[in-house]
């Protein structure tokens, strides 16, 4: 048998490749309306927030440019004095062209430094026109508050990037909103916490090995044989139990990371060499091999000594703990990433994840498409509607819940991979309640994972129950 990379098995590898009979038909199908519309019809922008940047999104992407013109009226602020758009909007319309190809078009909104509101300022903005063949779709009026919102609830699309789920996605329930961020931007994330854990980037199935050496330029592809021959294994018939020691634990405790806990005494920091498993696409691209050491440094940060495999040198960076984050991102490219929002603005991430999969007795990391993971300092947990209907939960019913604050609570349980015979699906007996670290709770519910029939879009409502103010 074919030896598989662990970083690609999916669930078609699991149950097999099946025939599919494709019957004559004389006409296709008409394809659905393509709508533009806003991600969502509200949203707060807080006085420490001093920008914020508005989408347009297509059901599906056009084979033409699109223009697409909204206005906008104010109320209690003005333009120029108060806030700018980009591109201008000075006139009370803005003009913009989700070019051929695409799907979304944005534009910005800058407020004035300094600017002292009440909080009942807005502006609402409303898609007034759209090229043809595209029509305007039902959430087209956004109303921006210049202030930060309790949001009572609302239906989102998540933009994963579709079928090569390219996006991990960042969702703030109480502020109703979204931040898509391509998920091979980022190799490595450094706690920022009392603790000194360094976590992998776990939506490219990276995997780390500690290696008896203090210096990088003592280690080469030679120190990876062993380490290639657990990390490119066949599920089936050679399951290795010592891969998962290689991955973060998916429950997200980091007293099981993959690298050790940075010590204060350098020489106990060993090298690790990483493979950064997969980038984005069909197939998917290798991203080869790394070689990293990390230290604590005296400004009470950490520094990361890192190399490509066969170097002679290395480079160091420099990461600052910055507690307004829970961990704080690099890229072996491109240095310090803003990657997940700050701690307490976001609730619940969409993503491609290194999961686990118990196979014969046998735990061995497994990749996961739609995977659902909760920050830090949120808790969820799942009601069945045989005990009490989506509608029906009310406030009333928190209190007998038992939450959960591992960040896989969620993970895979709100759908069915699909299989021999059958699509992926949302299942429809089960929804979440969801504890922020604001202690707001939400009813939700996922309601698809598909647009137009690709995968990589999750969709869900939820419905505030209870304000933690």
């Amino acid at each position: 048998m074919v030896k598989q990379k662990i970083q690609l098995i999916s669930w078609a590898l699991v149950f097999g490749l099946f025939l599919l009979t494709v019957g004559c038909r004389k006409k296709e199908a008409p394809l659905p309306d393509n709508l533009v519309q806003f991600e969502s019809d509200n949203q707060g922008l807080p006085a420490d927030t001093r920008e914020i940047t508005i989408k347009v999104k297509l059901s599906r992407a056009a084979d033409r440019d699109i223009p697409v013109t909204i206005s906008l009226a104010a109320t209690g602020v003005s333009y120029t004095d108060d806030f700018t758009t980009t591109p201008d909007g000075s006139s009370g319309t803005i003009s913009l062209t989700i070019p051929s190809g695409n799907s979304e078009a944005s534009f910005k909104l800058t407020r004035t430094p300094g600017l002292l509101l009440d909080g009942d300022e807005n502006i609402v903005f409303k898609i007034e026109s759209s090229g043809a063949p595209v029509i305007i779709g039902t959430t087209k009026i956004f109303t921006l508050q210049f202030a930060e919102i309790i949001s009572q609830g609302s239906g989102i699309m998540g933009d994963g990037g579709g079928a090569t789920f390219g996006n991990k996605v960042f969702f703030d329930l109480s502020a109703n909103s979204q931040t898509a961020v391509q998920r091979t931007k980022w190799d490595l994330g450094f706690y920022s916490g009392d603790d000194w854990r360094v976590i992998l980037n776990s939506s490219t199935a990276m995997m780390a090995k500690q290696i008896d050496k203090n210096d990088l330029n003592e280690v080469s592809a030679e120190d990876t044989v062993g380490f290639s021959k657990e990390v490119f294994f066949d599920l089936f018939d050679d399951p290795s139990p010592d891969a998962l020691a290689y991955i973060d634990y998916p429950d997200g405790d980091l007293s099981k990371t993959a690298i050790a806990e940075i010590s204060a005494t350098a020489s106990e920091n060993k090298v690790y060499i990483i493979n950064r498993g997969t980038g984005i696409g069909d197939p998917a691209p290798d991203r080869g091999w790394k070689k990293i050491r990390i230290v604590r440094n005296g400004n009470g940060g950490y520094t990361l000594q890192h190399a490509d495999i066969g170097a002679t040198t290395f480079n160091s960076i420099d990461i600052a703990k910055n507690t307004g984050y829970f961990f704080n991102y690099i890229s072996f490219e491109n240095g310090a990433v803003e990657i997940e929002p700050e701690k307490n603005k976001w609730d619940i991430a969409w993503t491609y994840f290194s999961n686990s999969f118990d196979y014969g007795g046998v735990e061995v990391p497994f990749t996961y498409q739609d995977f659902i993971l909760q920050n830090r300092n949120v808790e969820t947990v799942r009601v069945l509607t045989s005990d009490k209907a989506y509608e029906d939960f009310s406030e009333a019913d928190i209190a007998p819940l038992n939450f959960s604050g591992l960040q896989n609570n969620i993970g895979a349980g709100w759908r069915s991979g699909g299989g021999p015979g059958s699509s992926p699906y949302v299942y429809d007996n089960r929804y979440y309640i969801v504890k922020d670290g604001d202690n707001n709770y939400y009813k939700l519910r996922f309601t698809g994972m598909t647009n137009n029939g690709e995968r990589g879009y999750p969709a869900f409502e939820y419905a505030l129950l209870k304000s933690g103010e």
